[in-house]
Formats: structure tokens, C-alpha cells, sequence
């Protein structure tokens, strides 16, 4: 009797083996071999980028940030404004306020940024130097953007972890845990290049970059470069 209830139990996991060892075989079979003469893939962000209300002006590759597997620069017009949106696409720990001590004019002023939240697209934030505002964040492939480390690893373990990658991260197609970023770093001028509080020094400017920031962030999410 013992024997006989426990032979369901015994058929069942003999059966999660096989099948896991089966996927395991054909994550190896289909990864592609190492190959040392292979040329690096070096710019995974496309020229071109709509983004509603704003005429693109012109775009070339930035190169600097050694942290970004690929880095690029959109001019934006409208009217007498330009806003500039550095993009780059790079494997993250989410600590937006480093990258931009690191690799942006930025600097120190980021001390002073100041994080803001929107529903629709996530946590951003706002920073004033040098006669410009700035907006910063990290885009995520899955979930909303972010702006410090505790944030960006929430949303790993909140939007990474389903049941439905499980099978793709087996197979090789994908990492369980997706540590991608596009660091987002948009910018516009201040009214009479004023350095004052970053939400009150010029309110327009404000606003220009968080609408501009919305249309940004649901195209790129929905555009995400590929992992592989």
C-alpha cells in the first residue's frame, strides 16, 4: 500500500527530470559558440526616434560612456527650444545618480535631483546645472522606469520573475534576471540660463521635458533592444 501511493509521487518527479533535461540539452544545442574573431555589436540604437510635438534635427553615436554597450544623441526642435536626449543601452544596477556623476555635466549637481513619479511611466528625476534642466532615469524592459538601485532591483524581482520566462530563460533566448537599462538623460535650456531650484527655475522647461519624457519612455519600452 505504502509502495503503491508513493508511485505517482516518484513517476511525477522522474518526469520534471527528464523534461528539465531535455531543456537543458537544447539551451546548450542552440547557444551560439564562443567565436574570439567575431566584431562586437556596437550601436543596437536606431538613428531615428519619433517623439510627438518635436522635429529630430540630427543624431550621432556617443562613444564616452565605457559602462553603455551603445550609446546614442538626439537633437530635438520645436520652435526656438532644442532638447537634447542622450540614450544609451547598457547592463545596470540602476543607480542613475552615479551614472550621472560619472558620465554626464551633470556632476555633483545631481545631489540636488529631485525624484518625481508618474503612473503611467514610473520614477524620473529633475536636476538644474549649468543653465539647463535635465530628466534622468533608467528605462526598463519590463515594468516602470527608475532612478535609484532599490527601485531598479524592485522592479527586477516584480516584473523578471514570472512563470512565463521561465522556459525562454532555459532555452538560452533570455536572462531570469534582466539586468538592461536605458539610461535616459534629456535636456533643454532654462529661461535666461537660470540655475535656481530644479521644479520652479523655469516651469515650461519642466514641463516640455516631462511630456517629452512620457512619449520617450512608451516608445522605447515597446522598441526595447533585443538581449541578444
Amino acid at each position: 500500500m505504502l509502495k503503491s501511493s508513493w508511485q505517482p509521487i516518484r513517476v511525477s518527479i522522474l518526469a520534471v527530470a527528464f523534461v528539465g533535461t531535455l531543456l537543458v540539452w537544447a539551451r546548450l544545442a542552440t547557444s551560439p559558440k564562443p567565436n574570439s574573431t567575431a566584431p562586437q555589436e556596437t550601436d543596437t540604437l536606431p538613428a531615428s526616434v519619433p517623439l510627438p510635438g518635436w522635429q529630430l534635427v540630427n543624431t550621432e553615436p556617443i562613444t564616452t560612456n565605457t559602462e553603455a554597450q551603445s550609446g546614442r544623441r538626439y537633437r530635438f526642435q520645436q520652435g526656438n527650444i532644442t532638447l537634447n536626449a542622450d540614450q544609451y543601452y547598457m547592463a545596470s544596477d540602476g543607480n542613475v545618480s552615479r551614472y550621472l556623476f560619472v558620465h554626464s555635466p551633470v556632476k555633483t549637481a545631481n545631489a540636488s535631483m529631485k525624484v518625481k513619479f508618474k503612473p503611467e511611466v514610473g520614477y524620473y528625476g529633475l536636476v538644474a546645472h549649468n543653465g539647463n534642466a535635465y530628466l534622468s532615469a533608467c528605462i526598463n524592459p519590463r515594468g516602470s522606469s527608475t532612478v535609484t538601485e532599490s527601485q531598479f532591483t524592485q522592479n527586477r524581482y516584480a516584473n523578471d520573475l514570472q512563470i512565463a520566462r521561465i522556459v525562454p530563460w532555459l532555452l538560452g533566448q533570455e536572462s531570469l534576471i534582466d539586468y538592461r537599462c536605458l539610461w535616459t538623460l534629456m535636456s533643454v535650456p532654462l529661461k535666461n540660463g537660470s540655475n535656481s531650484d530644479a521644479l520652479v527655475a523655469d516651469e515650461k522647461a519642466y514641463k516640455n521635458l516631462e511630456d517629452a519624457w512620457v512619449s520617450w519612455h512608451q516608445w522605447w519600452q515597446a522598441n526595447f533592444p533585443p538581449s541578444r
